[in-house]
């Protein structure tokens, strides 16, 4: 997309938000005099306190649990789905998404890289990606917050922040199993079981699911197991206690995954097809024919070990005319990814990623209580995190001249914040917002070594100290119905060093933090007697010194920043309710990104668009249900996504590029009348989409490595209640 391309695109959006904010409003205020049916208000937790989703002036897609249930989402990977402007991107397997939001990404994908989207679970940063993956399960809601929330979310969140919210203890006795199965051979268990211990005062509930498959993909060597299967187990007991003046929830948790590598579909760039071994990887050795879209031909399994484990305690006081919030975290996990990069019978090219990370952190807040024209939160923040890293490149091992590139080290960050985020009624109609938090963040690498290219080296740090905030002013329309907004935010992610150094200690450098301008409208509003919601926003992003990687080959992996970039885009979402049974849902995400200063390799890329940024993202939702009378109810459910093209390197070189495609989900299910069980048929990526979900190219080995979701797929659950 040009920009002017862009611009056509945008003024016209601008001139449709408006008219329909004016239809709103005229809607609205014909319907005063009548009484509008009860509508469940979604509750959300953007700004650190309880508000309805309306009121809040952050561009956010919320995911409930039915809505999580209904499109049997059971991973990270999977959220993007139905989110506009979310990208998901795998190299490793579904525990371990990197995201892209609004085109803010990074294309690092070493083991100490950060991610310039915020992953929360229950409002604790998690560092390391793969902590978290395997939780998505007793989930009350996932919030998706688009832009910069560097001020109640804090560093590394300049593209936006995704919290995972699971259900805290209920204080009654609750339960349910689910049992799962479907092709592949995939099996599922999992459920949730509360027991108040004191009533009214303490309660547990202890939650869990496991789920394992077959391979999806056939490895055509006899010798090794086929991949992109699934094995992933998870428990979480959570501790509740309540009296008139404090709540208290402890969560401890415990998850593995122990699946072989989602399989890689790998193309030479050389000569016909061919590697730097002279080797077709899309040929099968056996036969000399193609092999098809889900077959392999690799000499090793790439078995991936995945363990976490930890615990959060979220203490609220109530202080009268304040609350206080401490929030303590400690988490613990190890992470082993072998990879067979090249995708043959050859060791052309072999990975083993090994990595245990620690991470503790503190968040302790005092948030007014009197609801009056003034609200305000003000804290203090603590974050550590330690990684010990363990990565290993076989080289054409067996070839003359191959080598083995053994590398270690050890990195440890911590970061310090104060913050204050506040706003102010200045009358019915008006109110202005504000935040600022400070941050100052310290990294560095402790004995760093490659045998036998780089000796150990002194240490290498950073230490980085800056403001980011908010400011804006919210329009409230008289009947309260419909809300503008219109705000600045500023973003940053710290600096970061380059664990990816391997044939050179020059290579081991810092790049410097990442800043982002971010300029936002909105409108939020919900009309025809709240059957209507309609959000929208548009934005314009000035983004400078983005971190890069370069991979210019095996031993030249380069940390840089790429200049300056400009993106401007648009959200649209809207959610259509015209009876109790039927409700259509649908987002829409445009974008215009283009690096403005960017060189690489002597190559002037500037004008090209950004990576992992599609120029647009679509999806719909429809769910219907039809009562059978004393036998119960039939409930339908069906989605679909649409991605655009997008790049997956700056130079938009059609090697790197991966075409538009479409992704379609359906259930039903039968609900007894006494909604004391469920049966449920499912079907996942019916279009069966094979579009890359991840890609890299290796020079030295001439090697294009994607990863493709899983085909497609059919189960049935069966669901008790209790």
């Amino acid at each position: 997309m040009t920009r002017s391309t862009s611009d056509a695109l945008l003024l016209p959006s601008l001139i449709i938000v408006a008219a329909l904010s004016a239809s709103f409003s005229f809607h609205a205020n014909a319907q005063n005099s009548s009484t509008s049916p009860p509508v469940e208000e979604v509750i959300v937790t953007a700004q650190k306190r309880d508000q309805r989703l309306q009121d809040v002036p952050i561009s956010e897609t919320v995911l409930s649990e039915d809505a999580l249930r209904n499109a049997k989402i059971d991973s990270g990977t999977e959220i993007a789905r139905q989110t506009p402007n979310l990208r998901v991107s795998v190299l490793g397997n579904e525990s371990q998404p990197k995201f892209s939001m609004r085109g803010i990404s990074t294309a690092e994908f070493n083991l100490n890289a950060i991610s310039p989207t915020g992953v929360f679970y229950d409002e604790v940063y998690i560092g390391a990606s793969y902590l978290g993956g395997a939780q998505i399960f007793d989930i009350e809601r996932i919030e998706v917050l688009r832009g910069p929330q560097g001020t109640l979310f804090g560093k590394n969140t300049t593209a936006g922040a995704i919290n995972f919210i699971s259900k805290a203890p209920q204080f009654e006795r609750e339960g349910y199993l689910t049992l799962g199965s479907g092709t592949y051979d995939y099996r599922e268990i999992k459920g949730v079981a509360e027991l108040p211990l004191i009533d009214d005062k303490l309660s547990a509930r202890l939650a869990f699911s496991s789920a394992s498959s077959d391979g999806y993909i056939e490895n055509v060597n006899p010798q090794q197991p086929d991949v992109s299967d699934i094995d992933r187990q998870a428990g979480r007991l959570s501790l509740g206690y309540k009296d008139e003046a404090m709540d208290v929830t402890l969560r401890i948790f415990k998850n593995k995954s122990d699946p072989q590598a989602i399989g890689a579909i790998n193309t030479g760039t050389g000569p016909g097809g061919t590697n730097g071994a002279g080797t077709n990887p899309r040929t099968n050795p056996y036969t000399g024919q193609p092999l098809d879209n889900d077959q392999v031909a690799t000499d090793r399994g790439g078995k991936i070990r995945v363990r976490g484990d930890g615990g959060y305690l979220t203490i609220n006081r109530d202080l009268g005319a304040v609350t206080l919030t401490s929030i303590t975290s400690y988490l613990d996990g190890s992470f082993l990814n072998e990879v067979d990069a090249d995708g043959t019978f050859q060791n052309v090219l072999h990975i083993d990623f090994i990595a245990e990370n620690r991470e503790i952190s503190q968040d302790l807040r005092l948030s007014s209580n009197d609801g009056q024209a003034f609200n305000w939160i003000a804290g203090l923040y603590y974050f550590k995190d330690d990684v010990d890293v363990n990565t290993v490149y076989r080289i054409f091992e067996p070839f003359p001249g191959g080598v083995v590139l053994d590398q270690n080290y050890t990195q440890h960050r911590t970061s310090y914040a104060a913050y204050a985020d506040g706003s102010y009624d200045l009358n019915e109609d008006y109110t202005i917002y504000a935040g600022l938090r400070y941050t100052d963040d310290e990294g560095r690498i402790e004995d760093f070594q490659v045998n036998p290219t780089i000796p150990p080296q002194n240490e290498v740090s950073y230490d980085d100290a800056e403001p980011t905030g908010r400011l804006g002013i919210q329009k409230r329309l008289q009947n309260h119905d419909v809300m503008f907004y219109a705000q600045y935010a500023y973003g940053y992610r710290s600096s970061a060093i380059n664990g990816g150094a391997l044939t050179s200690a020059n290579e081991l450098t810092v790049a410097d933090p990442e800043k982002l301008n971010a300029y936002e409208l909105g409108a939020k509003s919900q009309w025809l007697d709240r059957k209507v919601t309609l959000n929208g926003s548009l934005f314009y992003y000035d983004f400078s010194d983005q971190q890069f990687l370069n991979v210019a080959g095996i031993g030249q992996q380069q940390l840089v920043n790429a200049g300056e970039s400009s993106v401007m885009g648009l959200e649209l979402e809207t959610i259509y309710r015209p009876t109790a049974n039927l409700q259509i849902s649908a987002g829409l995400g445009l974008l215009d990104s283009e690096y403005e200063d960017l060189n690489l390799n002597g190559e002037d890329l500037s004008g090209n668009e950004l990576i992992e940024a599609p120029e647009h993202t679509f999806n719909i939702a429809v769910d219907y249900s039809r009562h059978l009378g004393e036998l119960g109810s039939l409930r339908f459910h069906a989605d679909a996504t649409n991605i655009a093209e997008q790049h997956f390197s700056a130079t938009n070189a059609p090697e790197y590029e991966i075409d538009d495609f479409w992704d379609l989900g359906a259930r039903i299910s039968f609900l007894s009348q006494s909604e004391t069980f469920e049966v449920a048929f499912y079907g996942k990526n019916l279009t069966e989409n094979d579009t890359p979900t991840g890609l890299q190219i290796d020079p030295s080995s001439m090697t294009r490595f994607t990863t493709v979701p899983y085909p497609r797929r059919f189960g049935i659950e069966l669901t008790v209640w209790f």
